[in-house]
């Protein structure tokens, strides 16, 4: 339900405009490139705990969670910028359904950030964006957001956790075989096969 990327934000909407992948896994961390700051993104960076925004608009670290169910989700975390230099950080909790649910900036300080209900639906997203505020200088953060979902039609709540849940690539399933593959795996699993003298 995790995805790990970067995008921009339209202040209008109150929406994520565009959202694109991380290409590139660490062992640790999602980033551009194997060069830091990558040339075309720069800085973008997503961790377990936190990371690093881009410099500029387009540029916003998205840690991105896909409703897998009908519910009502709530959110909590907290945000920290560990550093007097550069200007801080600001972070937005965004639902593709109902726009910017909480907001706030920390600099060399925290700040949390919390939603008590929001309803999703299956494919619905809440993003998770962090922006430099005009100036990438120091803007490490951490924030590593849990959810709460309470199914629709009540029972236990399922929980994630950013921190716990944060992975690299997911390795891909093989495609099925096709009529011509399974065909030939019936003849060599059959006995005219295994026992050919």
């Amino acid at each position: 339900v995790w995805r790990y990327g970067y995008g921009h934000y339209d202040a209008e909407r109150q929406r994520v405009a565009a959202f694109t992948p991380l290409p590139h896994w660490t062992g640790s961390e999602w980033q551009g490139g194997t060069e830091r700051p990558d040339p075309k993104i720069g800085w973008v960076i997503l961790s377990a705990e936190g990371g690093h925004p881009g410099d500029s608009p387009n540029q916003l670290a998205i840690r991105r969670w896909v409703a897998p169910r009908d519910g009502f989700a709530a959110i909590s975390g907290n945000l920290s910028h560990s550093t007097p230099a550069g200007n801080g950080v600001r972070a937005r909790i965004v639902s593709s359904r109902q726009g910017v649910l909480a907001e706030a900036v920390a600099h060399n300080g925290n700040a949390a950030l919390s939603v008590e209900q929001t309803p999703v639906q299956p494919g619905d997203t809440v993003d998770f964006v962090v922006d430099c505020r005009d100036d990438t200088n120091s803007d490490s953060f951490t924030w590593a957001p849990t959810i709460s979902l309470t199914p629709a039609t009540g029972g236990r709540p399922a929980r994630w956790d950013a921190k716990r849940d944060f992975t690299g690539p997911v390795p891909q399933r093989p495609a099925p075989l096709d009529a011509w593959q399974k065909f030939a795996q019936i003849l060599l699993l059959s006995n005219e096969m295994m026992f050919a003298d």
